[in-house]
């Protein structure tokens, strides 16, 4: 858990008491939880901590409800918004490292993790899913039903290439290849 909270009145509701900020670490700390500029007006202390009590609760909780559809989900367009949001909101914390205290891994350690798993998060997602449309394929009656599902589940890839990549839709075009006995343009000429 990130911070407990205490009983009501004690010291904000929360067990955990921020360190006093210097000047530079409050502004660059206000910068990140506020969202507004800052120009000449530093946020008073107590309501700069309470700003990134509710920062870092906001991300760890967004992050939370991702990972868990970027776990369970079998919709493309879940998961891939799911795992942009994962990535955000680690991000997120990231920024905020130098200044909060986190409990067990922190988030520099979650998003290298998360950075050097995500293609195969992703190839996992792609095997899974793309298994279930072959099996729903295989139960429709007519080509045109066919082609609309794989029409839909390849668009929705496509409109996530950015967190994708060309990697993964190469496998996905391999899978095409193999399950569903698509010819290769290449393959034809030969």
């Amino acid at each position: 858990m990130l911070f407990k909270k205490k009983k009501q009145g004690e010291n904000q509701g929360y067990s955990f008491k921020p360190r006093d900020y210097d000047r530079d670490e409050r502004i660059a700390l206000q910068k990140i939880v506020s969202g507004t500029p800052v120009t000449r007006k530093l946020i008073p202390q107590e309501k700069l901590v309470k700003l990134t009590y509710s920062y870092v609760a906001r991300n760890i909780k967004i992050g939370s409800t991702a990972a868990q559809n970027v776990n369970t989900t079998k919709y493309p367009q879940v998961f891939f918004k799911s795992l942009r949001d994962l990535i955000v909101t680690t991000e997120n914390l990231v920024k905020i490292e130098p200044f909060w205290r986190f409990d067990g891994r922190g988030p520099t350690e979650q998003l290298e993790d998360l950075t050097n798993r995500k293609d195969a998060i992703i190839k996992g997602f792609l095997n899974e899913t793309f298994n279930e449309l072959v099996n729903g394929m295989e139960k429709k009656a007519s080509a045109s039903q066919k082609q609309k599902m794989f029409d839909d589940y390849q668009q929705s890839l496509i409109n996530n290439m950015d967190v994708l990549g060309e990697e993964n839709f190469e496998f996905f075009k391999k899978m095409c290849y193999e399950k569903l006995n698509v010819v290769n343009d290449e393959d034809k000429k030969e």
